[in-house]
């Protein structure tokens, strides 16, 4: 497969990451919080059900993690129209998304959702796989890189 697949990969990355940022902010609003609902009733293996978010504290919360990952997406995709898929620039964003997937999985299992940290390590795999194709983790760029 040639670079502009894995570059494509990577974008495709990049949009779902703001995807999933509009689905989980949508829980913010009664009638919008069918996907955020779905995903939290999957990845609690079906202990946490729509009634659920209709609890203030549970909507506010689902509704700012998804605020989150849409800025966060959103930052990528400037990264990305600025660099394109630049192992330099990538490498440190890299270590962001490590480290979200670590702190992320251990607290989902810690909390007692530990399919969350399975969905998590899908999300970390759709993004890696592109990534060491592209070369961000090769002793290359890391000399070069800014991070």
């Amino acid at each position: 497969m040639t670079r502009n697949f894995w570059e494509n990969c990577l974008h495709a990355w990049v949009w779902m990451t703001i995807g999933f940022g509009c689905l989980f902010s949508g829980a913010g609003v009664p009638g919008l919080d069918g996907g955020a609902g779905l995903f939290y009733w999957v990845v609690s293996g079906g202990t946490v059900n729509a009634g659920d978010f209709d609890t203030a504290g549970m909507r506010i919360s689902v509704a700012l993690i998804g605020a989150v990952m849409l800025g966060w997406g959103c930052a990528m995709l400037a990264v990305w129209r600025v660099s394109g898929a630049n192992p330099a620039v990538w490498r440190g964003l890299s270590r962001a998304v490590l480290i979200w997937y670590v702190v992320d999985s251990a607290l989902s299992v810690a909390t007692g959702m530990p399919l969350n940290a399975v969905s998590n390590t899908l999300f970390l795999t759709l993004f890696l796989v592109p990534a060491v194709k592209l070369g961000f983790f090769s002793r290359e760029t890391a000399s070069r890189s800014p991070a």
